[in-house]
C-alpha cells in the first residue's frame, strides 16, 4: 500500500509538472488593436445640402435689362436635389385724393414650392415642381371693378439655375397656376385647370453658406 501511494503522488507531480510545462511554452494572445476612427465625410464643393439663401424677383424693364420687383423668397436646400421654397408677393399703393375714401391697396400673396433637382452639372441646376399659394387683395378706391379678391392656387415650375458662385446664382423659369380658384367682390367666382397663364420668372439669389 505504501509503495502505492508512493507510487500515486510520484505520478500526480509529473502530471502537473507537464501541465505547467505546456502552459509557459503556450503564447499569449495579444488584445486587438483598437480600431482608427472613420474618416469623416468629405463635402462636395458642389453640394448645396444644407445651403440658406434669400432673393428677390427679377423682370425684364422697359428701360433696364434687368430690374427687381415685388417677389420676395427664401430658398433651402434639404438635401443636393431638394429644396423648399417660400415665397412672397406684396405690395401697397397709397394715393391721396380730396374727398375720397378707402384710397389704400395691397396685394399680399405667399405661396411655397417644393423643387427636385433631375440634372445639373457644376454650375448649373434644372429644377421642377410644385407647390401651393394664396392671394388677397384690395383695391383702392375708384377701380373699375370688385374691391376686393381672395384667390386660391396650385402652382407648377420648370426653370434653370446657374451659379456664378457658391453665394450667388440667377434662375430663369416659366410658372403657371394649373389649378387658380379666385373670388373677385361678393359675387364673381373664377376656377380655372390647366396651362392657361403661362409667366416667365427671374430669380436672384444670394446663399448665406
Amino acid at each position: 500500500m505504501t509503495v502505492m501511494k508512493t507510487c500515486s503522488a510520484l505520478f500526480a507531480v509529473l502530471v502537473l509538472g507537464a501541465a505547467a510545462s505546456a502552459f509557459a511554452q503556450t503564447p499569449a494572445v495579444a488584445a486587438p488593436e483598437p480600431m482608427a476612427p472613420a474618416a469623416p465625410m468629405v463635402k462636395a464643393s458642389d453640394d448645396m445640402t444644407g445651403a440658406l439663401g434669400f432673393g428677390v424677383g427679377v423682370a425684364a424693364g422697359a428701360q433696364t435689362l434687368i430690374a427687381p420687383n415685388n417677389t420676395l423668397f427664401a430658398k433651402y436646400w434639404m438635401d443636393d436635389t431638394l429644396a423648399i421654397v417660400p415665397q412672397l408677393t406684396l405690395g401697397i399703393n397709397k394715393s391721396k385724393v380730396a374727398g375720397v375714401s378707402g384710397n389704400t391697396g395691397w396685394d399680399f400673396s405667399p405661396q411655397v414650392l417644393a423643387l427636385y433637382v433631375p440634372w445639373k452639372s457644376t454650375s448649373t441646376r434644372l429644377s421642377v415642381g410644385a407647390g401651393l399659394g394664396i392671394s388677397l387683395s384690395k383695391y383702392k378706391a375708384g377701380n373699375p371693378g370688385p374691391d376686393t379678391h381672395i384667390g386660391f392656387n396650385i402652382p407648377i415650375y420648370a426653370g434653370v439655375e446657374h451659379f456664378f458662385a457658391r453665394w450667388f446664382s440667377m434662375s430663369i423659369g416659366m410658372a403657371e397656376d394649373f389649378f387658380k380658384y379666385t373670388k373677385d367682390g361678393p359675387n364673381a367666382y373664377s376656377l380655372a385647370v390647366g396651362v392657361n397663364t403661362l409667366t416667365f420668372q427671374g430669380l436672384l439669389t444670394f446663399y448665406t453658406d
